[in-house]
C-alpha cells in the first residue's frame, strides 16, 4: 500500500520536526516496524462550526511504533447533528436571492431542520512522552477523509442535498493523556481539532485502549538464528 506508507512517512516527518531533539535519526523510523498491537475507542463531544454540538464515536487501531516515540493509529469517527438556525437562515436567503436574479420571486422559503452527518477515516501519528507521574501525554497530527451527508424533509432529493453531500480531505491536530490501569489496559482523555474545506470542529473525549499481550502479536521480524559455533582447529602431525 504505497499511499499508506507515504502517509506514515509524512506523519513521521511532521512529528520529528516538532519533537525534542535527541539521538534518533531518520534511519530509526521504518514502515516495517508497524504491527497491529491493540484497539481503542472514544466518545467525544464534537463542536462543529456550522452545526449544533453532538456526540462523536470513534474506534481505532494501534499499529505500534513507527520509530522511537512515534505511534501510528488509524481509526473511524462518526457524528450526526443539525445545522444551526443561523446557517439554515443563510441558506434560505441565498436561495431567495438566486430566485430574484433569475427573475422569479420566491419569498418565504423554509427549509426546516437540515441534518449533517460525518463519517471519517483518520490516520494519526502521535509523539509519546514518558513521565514519572503515572500519566503518558501525547500530541500529534494526522490526515482524514470525510464522507459528509446532508438531508432534511425539504432538502432530500433536491439540489440542496447534492450541495451538502461531499467527500472532503482533512487535517487533524490531536493531544491527550493516557493513564495505565493495568499492563494491557489504559484510559485516555483526548482533544482533537479537524479542518476540512467544509467542516471545522473541535472535540473533547474520553475512552480507553487495550493492548494485545506480547505473545499474541505478530513478530515484525523472525528471531535471529545464532551462528553455528566455530569448528575446532585441526592439527596436522609431522612425519
Amino acid at each position: 500500500m504505497p499511499s499508506f506508507r507515504l502517509s506514515c512517512i509524512a506523519l513521521a516527518a511532521a512529528l520529528l520536526a516538532s519533537a525534542p531533539a535527541g539521538a534518533q535519526s531518520a534511519a530509526d523510523y521504518d514502515y516495517d516496524n508497524l504491527v497491529f498491537t491493540g484497539v481503542g475507542g472514544h466518545v467525544a463531544l464534537v463542536l462543529p462550526h456550522r452545526t449544533e454540538a453532538a456526540l462523536a464515536f470513534n474506534v481505532r487501531a494501534d499499529l505500534g511504533l513507527l520509530g522511537p516515540g512515534v505511534r501510528i493509529s488509524p481509526g473511524l469517527t462518526y457524528w450526526s447533528s443539525s445545522l444551526r438556525d443561523s446557517e439554515v437562515n443563510r441558506m434560505e436567503r441565498r436561495i431567495e436571492q438566486a430566485c430574484q436574479r433569475g427573475g422569479t420571486a420566491c419569498p418565504g422559503i423554509e427549509l426546516g431542520d437540515v441534518d449533517i452527518s460525518d463519517l471519517s477515516f483518520d490516520l494519526d501519528g502521535h509523539y509519546l512522552w514518558t513521565t514519572p507521574f503515572g500519566v503518558e501525554p501525547y500530541a500529534g497530527a494526522g490526515v482524514s477523509l470525510h464522507l459528509l451527508n446532508g438531508g432534511g424533509e425539504f432538502v432530500d432529493d433536491t439540489f440542496m442535498e447534492e450541495l451538502l453531500d461531499a467527500i472532503a480531505p482533512g487535517l487533524n491536530l490531536v493531544g491527550g493523556l493516557e493513564v495505565p490501569l493495568a499492563a494491557n489496559l489504559r484510559v485516555t482523555g483526548e482533544a482533537r481539532g479537524v479542518l476540512t474545506g467544509t467542516v471545522r470542529s473541535l472535540s473533547f473525549g474520553v475512552g480507553g485502549g487495550w493492548t494485545l499481550p506480547a505473545d499474541l502479536r505478530r513478530p515484525v521480524m523472525p528471531p535471529t538464528v545464532p551462528p553455528p559455533p566455530p569448528s575446532p582447529p585441526t592439527t596436522q602431525g609431522t612425519h
